[in-house]
């Protein structure tokens, strides 16, 4: 067995602040913490560990674009990511700043929903006036953002070209003393990285079930709810007007027999994502003629309006892996101390619902509150935390997914169909009431709890009903 030395914890230390705004550690802070990943919810955690203890080394399988790149071990970053209102805010208090940097390097303001033409499963939306912003950024803008700002960050350091292949546990003590690496050569050998905390945020791949069940703790149970959701997506330049004015037009499906959506997205350097899904095997092709069939052939022609005249800024590259899928660590009856898992690896969600990149964001900001009450450590008390985070977007994304019989699942009982029959209402309803639409918005953008759609004031315009006749058009954009 190595052996790998732990500090002891010191608990009851209070935190200070540098002359330069950082944090102060306490006399016997650990030293040292590892996050396996360095994708968004691994970058998330780094910064915060970064502030409670001396260094943080951040593993990944990959080696780093120096720029704004897709890389390997990122295949999502070929399709839309939203960066919704909550997500912002979390990232910004994060790495302050931020946001506007993104907006430096190209990011695209939307003023949702004033410039967000929605086709809703029951029609479409009015427009009403902005409430939110959100980004218009690839996924590898913002992640190329967030290496940068740790590169510069001299308690940060990358291990590249390098993956985790087991946990190494403390000795003479309940908890996690570091992990195994080895390298991506053939030859490699493992080797131990001692550390006092590790982070695993390795993704939907993560083999952390695995590792605990090698150490004795067990496996997580799971949950898993799969709508069988696949999409292709592409990148266009348009000609000017192609939109009709719109920044951001997005075609629901209509459960339980329109089965195909679309979104059109402003990204940076002046192009355009587009990601068309099909569920239940309704699969958009990856080839041009039949990507741009599939696109004429959604509920509403405006997006096949809008891109059969640009030009392709990429391939269309599809994805499948798009499956609810929660592992309840925070329910073991064993857990060791000094190890965490985030983001995907422990609980992801259908990404057509914009949820993970801000759910990650907030569970950073939670280990940061846990490691300041509970300084030097973390165990089922944060894990705990990080799967409260997840409560809600589940909730939401799974109960839009249950609505198809495709989907495959635990069906709902009669309190999640009464609950699914309401928010459907609410949805339709919202389509010409703007205080529902901007409550339904709230709720769906993460900035205010689900039971914010029953407060009365809700609640009585939702079972009053929509007043007035659907559209049978889409509304006229805003005025520039």
């Amino acid at each position: 067995m190595l052996a790998v030395k732990v500090r002891a914890e010191g608990s009851h230390v209070a935190y200070g602040r540098l002359d330069d705004g950082r944090m102060s550690l306490p006399p016997h802070a650990p030293r040292h913490a590892v996050v396996i990943g360095g994708s968004l919810a691994g970058l998330c955690a780094a910064r915060v560990l970064a502030d409670h203890v001396e260094t943080v080394t951040v593993v990944d399988r990959d080696e780093f674009p120096a720029g704004p790149a897709v890389r390997t071990g990122l295949p999502q970053a070929h399709h839309l990511h939203v960066l919704i209102p909550a997500g912002q805010d979390a990232l910004d208090r994060l790495f302050p700043g931020l946001i506007a940097g993104l907006h430096e390097h190209g990011a695209v303001p939307v003023a949702a929903p004033a410039e967000v033409l929605y086709l809703s499963p029951t029609g479409w939306r009015d427009r009403f006036p902005a409430t939110h912003r959100l980004v218009g950024a690839s996924r590898e803008l913002i992640d190329w953002a967030l290496r940068r700002r740790l590169m510069q960050d001299g308690r940060v350091r990358f291990r590249t070209g390098h993956e985790v292949v087991g946990l190494l546990p403390a000795p003479g003590a309940y908890g996690i003393g570091g992990v195994l690496l080895r390298g991506r050569s053939p030859d490699a050998d493992v080797e131990p990285l001692p550390a006092d905390l590790v982070v695993d945020a390795s993704g939907r791949a993560s083999r952390a079930a695995d590792w605990l069940e090698q150490l004795g703790y067990g496996r997580p149970g799971e949950s898993r709810v799969e709508s069988g959701l696949a999409y292709a997506s592409r990148r266009y330049a348009l000609p000017e007007g192609a939109t009709g004015g719109w920044k951001h037009i997005l075609l629901m499906p209509k459960a339980p027999d329109v089965r195909r959506g679309g979104v059109l997205y402003p990204i940076e350097n002046g192009r355009w994502m587009v990601t068309l899904g099909g569920l239940g095997g309704d699969v958009p092709p990856t080839d041009e003629r039949g990507f741009l069939e599939f696109a004429r052939d959604l509920r509403s022609p405006v997006i096949y309006e809008a891109i059969r005249n640009g030009t392709p800024d990429s391939p269309v590259h599809g994805y499948r892996r798009t499956a609810n899928h929660r592992r309840h660590f925070e329910a073991m009856p064993r857990w060791p101390d000094g190890f965490l898992v985030v983001g995907d690896a422990a609980c992801t969600f259908n990404p057509v619902y914009g949820q993970g990149m801000t759910v990650a964001a907030q569970a950073a900001l939670l280990l940061d509150e846990h490691l300041r009450a509970h300084p030097g450590t973390f165990g089922r008390v944060a894990q705990a935390a990080v799967a409260r985070c997840s409560e809600a977007p589940w909730q939401i994304a799974t109960g839009a997914d249950l609505r198809y019989p495709t989907t495959v699942g635990p069906r709902p009982g009669w309190a999640a169909r009464l609950s699914n029959w309401y928010l459907d209402r609410t949805s339709d309803v919202a389509n010409r009431d703007e205080h529902v639409a901007r409550v339904l918005a709230d709720v769906l953008y993460l900035v205010t709890p689900p039971t914010a759609l029953f407060r009365p004031g809700v609640a009585v315009r939702v079972f009053r009903g929509r007043r007035g006749p659907a559209l049978q058009a889409p509304p006229a954009p805003a005025v520039p």
